[in-house]
């Protein structure tokens, strides 16, 4: 029996066909559904925010370990580089190299001529072959298509190592008769198609979506795409499974999807996608939903807030975190958030905490602290600078035992660093509490938090002040 295989875009069709999109957390339990269901390949959606779709990315493709996980890229060699920068960890990545074939496509939409088409799908297929072993052409609007050039795409795209081809029907408007055809010419005119995968993906319009499916499916057609509901008008998982499972005897085909809890788990998608309701997402705010400045500073904190909930937070406080510090940071929130309520204190300390932990430059060797309400605050710092095997010691005075601390650290130094913000808060009771010292330095327009904790809050302060420093002289020496 002929295994039919099955590539779900819900995800990918859900961006496209909705403003609103779908939460981080909801593209999470949609995939692990999904994988439960047993599906082949999982299609996410195109990348369009670089640092959220990464994360995204990589948070799904920590929990897949049998489905495919495959991410759309455009005629853009930078969109491919941050696909597989996003894909490169999963179990089974791919790349889908999606291309307009049709001449309304190329010329009006695209403004390319066929023969410039044909040098970039071999060049960015050869390109998306080197970075990733399982690679994907997605001819768009095939069936639209010039027979000649299509056949001449396919066969570019096989020559630089593709495994998957895919004929898209994306005008919704081929008959059951016209789409056998369209495959039994192309693999008769591009042999190298018995060697590769052949997909089949197509739109409802005309009600004939799965009778499509299966003339492709008669006509060598190995793979499908489908959506759980038939969202974005595309081909329905259910209804697609449902008829497989009624003729996969007199058809001769096998599948694996797991048609026993399809109906159940496909509800389950349709509830996280919001469909058939209205108002806000079962896990609070969509991808792309707009925010007042209001709405954002009101926005409650809690275990259910997505990553760009957070992300929006976080750079509403003043900080520009890179990818990976982000990542690190939502983490924590939410190992923080499942214990208590979290608000923009600390939010804060998390950053400070949790971001660019970097080999420290400048450590803390012991101060001396003189102050009284008859003389001068006075600060007496010692330091050891790692890279330099030196200690540096220096007296200051100034205005209070805090200001005297951070002004001695930057005539250490020899440099000033603008005093964004500093806070104090005891995080135990009694006298012997401990205190949580933040400092925020703000250094060539960019914030850098710093973090200290002690029984001192003057000691807190200090170590605050230089773990923020630390991160400045980090970042620029890795410039």
């Amino acid at each position: 029996m002929q295994k039919i295989r099955i590539t779900d875009i819900t995800l990918r069709e859900r961006e496209l066909d909705s403003a609103s999109g779908l939460s981080f957390k909801e593209q999470i339990e949609i995939a692990k559904i999904l994988e439960k269901l047993h599906v082949d390949v999982i299609e996410t959606g195109f990348l369009k925010d670089e640092q959220v779709g990464t994360i995204t990315v990589r948070t799904i493709a920590g929990f897949l370990k049998n489905s495919v996980l495959c991410v759309p890229v455009g005629l853009d060699r930078d969109a491919i580089d941050k696909a597989w920068k996003a894909l490169s960890g999963a179990a089974h990545p791919r790349i889908n190299l999606v291309v307009p074939t049709s001449a309304i496509q190329m010329e009006y939409v695209h403004h390319t001529k066929p023969a410039a088409m044909l040098e970039r799908i071999e060049e960015l297929s050869a390109y998306c072959v080197s970075l990733c072993p399982d690679v994907e052409f997605s001819a768009e609007d095939a069936t639209r298509s010039e027979s000649e050039f299509l056949h001449k795409a396919v066969a570019a795209a096989i020559k630089s190592g593709v495994k998957t081809v895919t004929l898209c029907d994306s005008a919704g408007e081929i008959l059951p008769q016209e789409i056998t055809n369209l495959i039994s010419q192309l693999r008769k005119e591009v042999p190298e198609c018995s060697d590769i995968t052949l997909a089949f993906q197509c739109k409802d319009e005309l009600g004939l979506a799965t009778a499509n499916a299966l003339s492709a499916v008669s006509a060598g057609i190995t793979h499908l795409k489908t959506t759980c509901g038939g969202i974005g008008n595309a081909l329905s998982l259910e209804e697609l499974i449902h008829t497989l499972r009624v003729r996969e005897d007199a058809l001769g085909i096998c599948f694996e999807v797991n048609a026993t809890g399809l109906q159940r788990s496909c509800k389950q998608i349709e509830r996280l996608m919001g469909m058939n309701r209205t108002g806000k997402s079962v896990f609070s705010h969509t991808v792309g939903s707009p925010e007042t400045e209001d709405n954002l500073a009101k926005e409650e904190l809690t275990v259910d807030s997505d990553l760009l909930v957070i992300r929006r937070r976080v750079e509403k406080l003043g900080y520009d975190l890179e990818e990976k510090d982000l990542e690190q940071v939502y983490r924590q929130f939410h190992r923080l958030a499942s214990k208590k309520k979290v608000d923009n204190r600390d939010l804060e300390a998390i950053i400070a905490e949790s971001t660019q932990q970097v080999s420290p430059t400048y450590q803390l060797v012991h101060y001396v602290i003189n102050s009284g309400n008859s003389i001068a605050a006075t600060a007496c710092i010692k330091v050891r600078i790692n890279r330099e095997d030196e200690v540096r010691q220096t007296v200051s005075t100034g205005d209070g035992p805090i200001d005297a601390a951070f002004l001695t650290i930057e005539q250490l130094l020899g440099r000033h660093f603008e005093l964004d913000d500093f806070q104090i808060q005891a995080v135990t009771e009694g006298r012997e509490a401990m205190g949580d010292a933040l400092v925020k330095l703000r250094h060539n327009g960019k914030l850098y938090s710093g973090h200290g904790l002690s029984t001192d809050i003057i000691g807190a302060s200090i170590n605050a002040y230089l773990n923020a420093v630390n991160k400045i002289v980090y970042e620029e020496k890795e410039s």
